[in-house]
């Protein structure tokens, strides 16, 4: 009879990876069998990204894509800049004019004839063809120097050299030509250093004793003024109080108007 050795070691316990029985360490569970060096753990099935992760993925190509965007659209907006500067800069041609010789003269002579039928309180009716609106406005406005007034062919009466005044006036010409019962009005001025040109087309009324101009059509340099800016513009030139008085007809002269191409002053 033998005996058996009660220094045999102990055997290692280990669970079963599958059902979790507790036994000693072996090549096989004692409970379903199964061998352990065969036995693979099922793949867990893979979770399904975060509604937050999407959104991380997609953010970056959103941003891109509106900061091109954005680069895009300031280029355009200095490009339309740019080129409405150079539309203001660049001047319109001048508008040609008739001219004559003896227009001085008779402009003098007319202007007699309405100062005396205002002091008499007669009647009268004064006519200004295009070429004489336009003298008896290089007479009266300080306007250009006496070598642009010449560029421009209109006679300069003797020892009518600008003062000072005149030199400084940011208004350097204005020209009048007269179509029908309407008006181009034609200006050059001095803006910031530069010459800008102003071109407006209208009618000339008369209402409550002020002058008024109907505009139909303008430029500023070679830029079209879109209608709404020119009626809004004009609206605020003859309305506002520091420019309204200026509009005011003496209470001897009933009407301004342009009739047959030509300017016509009725009195009273």
């Amino acid at each position: 009879m033998r005996l058996q050795s009660s220094s045999s070691p102990s055997r290692t316990a280990i669970s079963c990876p599958k059902c979790g029985f507790e036994q000693e360490e072996g090549p096989e569970c004692l409970r379903c069998r199964i061998v352990f060096s065969k036995f693979k753990p099922p793949i867990p099935a893979a979770e399904e990204p975060p509604i937050i992760g999407t959104k991380t993925a997609t953010q970056p190509a959103t941003t891109g894509f509106l900061s091109r965007i954005f680069r895009v659209l300031s280029w355009v907006s200095l490009t339309i800049t740019v080129g409405t500067l150079l539309l203001i800069l660049r001047q319109a041609p001048p508008l040609p004019i008739q001219t004559d010789p003896d227009a001085a003269d008779r402009v003098a002579e007319k202007m007699a004839q309405l100062q005396r039928a205002v002091q008499t309180s007669q009647l009268h009716a004064l006519t200004l063809n295009e070429a004489e609106l336009n003298q008896w406005m290089r007479d009266n406005l300080a306007i250009a120097p006496t070598h642009q007034a010449q560029q421009a062919r209109i006679p300069i009466p003797a020892g009518s050299e600008p003062n000072v005044q005149e030199v400084q006036s940011a208004l350097k010409d204005v020209r009048m030509n007269l179509m029908g019962n309407q008006l181009r009005a034609y200006a050059v001025f001095i803006l910031y250093g530069k010459e800008i040109s102003l071109q407006l087309d209208g009618t000339i009324t008369t209402e409550g004793g002020y002058i008024r101009l109907q505009p139909t059509g303008g430029k500023l340099g070679s830029l079209p003024i879109p209608s709404m800016t020119l009626n809004r513009v004009v609206h605020q030139l003859f309305d506002s109080p520091s420019n309204r008085d200026k509009f005011q007809l003496p209470s001897q002269i009933e009407s301004i108007r342009i009739e047959n191409n030509s300017l016509v002053i009725s009195t009273r």
